[in-house]
């Protein structure tokens, strides 16, 4: 189930799944020197998780968001194009042209085989297996139908309000650990 918790809500649930909230019968408000710095240490912690998680986990259980509106396209000349990925996108999960039969296969190995045959207009994937490499920042999408236009690029990205959206299995479970 998705679950989506702003940096306070997100610290609160740090704090109990690490037993780091008080436990108290009395109605006493104690306060300690330091607890704001300790704080922003936790949430650092948990910034880092999180990037982490986005990085690794099945998309299936991460925010996902369609981007292909948000993009330019840049026509490269030789049937291929080239986007780049916004800031905000932490990987690639799908991306299609209008005229593609499919959506791309996402190729991370840009030096790799099936990456390198996508130059070759006799062996490329063409609109029936289009192939979309990943070089840093830039998708470069072979091979581009005439009149080709970007329809999807979803991607892995954390919700734009800095608040964190996940399935609640990803929570960790510290006493397991």
């Amino acid at each position: 189930m998705m679950i989506r918790l702003t940096r306070q809500e997100m610290l609160v649930e740090w704090k109990r799944r690490k037993g780091l909230m008080p436990v108290s019968t009395s109605t006493m408000q104690v306060a300690r020197r330091g607890s704001d710095t300790v704080d922003e240490m936790l949430l650092g912690e948990i910034d880092d998780w999180y990037a982490r998680v986005l990085l690794t986990a099945p998309v299936e259980l991460l925010p996902v968001r369609d981007v292909a509106g948000e993009v330019e396209v840049t026509d490269l000349g030789d049937g291929s194009v080239e986007v780049e990925l916004p800031g905000y996108c932490v990987r690639p999960v799908t991306v299609r042209m209008s005229g593609w039969r499919a959506p791309a296969r996402i190729v991370e190995e840009a030096d790799g085989a099936l990456a390198r045959l996508q130059t070759s207009r006799y062996v490329s994937g063409k609109t029936y297996s289009p192939v979309a490499v990943k070089r840093g920042r830039r998708l470069t999408l072979y091979s581009r139908p005439d009149n080709g236009k970007l329809i999807e690029l979803r991607c892995v990205a954390p919700p734009a309000d800095g608040s964190y959206e996940l399935d609640r299995s990803l929570l960790p479970d510290f006493y397991n650990l």
